[in-house]
């Protein structure tokens, strides 16, 4: 994990890096799929969240899109320890107001 643009994270998965960004859109697919924010970032502050958490978080704020369940499968692979900080991050952005910044 590494930090790049402002309010953005990203993560090495299948040899490849990836730009995640919690927008707007974003935030209203997790809670779509998984429920409140505030619930879950104590759930995983916990360590109580799992593959499936992690896959929607991830692919939420994916910047360009990989289908589902092939987000999974990555992570997966990658390992749910290794992965759970970047998950961490990404919901302290969106916790935090995260702002949406312009390219550079």
């Amino acid at each position: 994990m590494s930090e790049g643009f402002k309010n953005s994270l990203h993560l090495r998965l299948g040899g490849d890096d990836y730009r995640l960004r919690p927008t707007f859109q974003a935030i209203m697919d997790m809670e779509e799929r998984l429920g409140g924010l505030l619930g879950l970032a104590v759930r995983a502050a916990e360590g109580d969240f799992g593959l499936k958490e992690m896959t929607v978080i991830i692919w939420a704020c994916m910047e360009e899109r990989l289908a589902f369940d092939k987000v999974g499968t990555l992570i997966l692979a990658q390992g749910l320890t290794e992965v759970s900080p970047v998950v961490r991050a990404l919901l302290t952005l969106c916790l935090t107001g995260a702002q949406e910044s312009p390219e550079r």
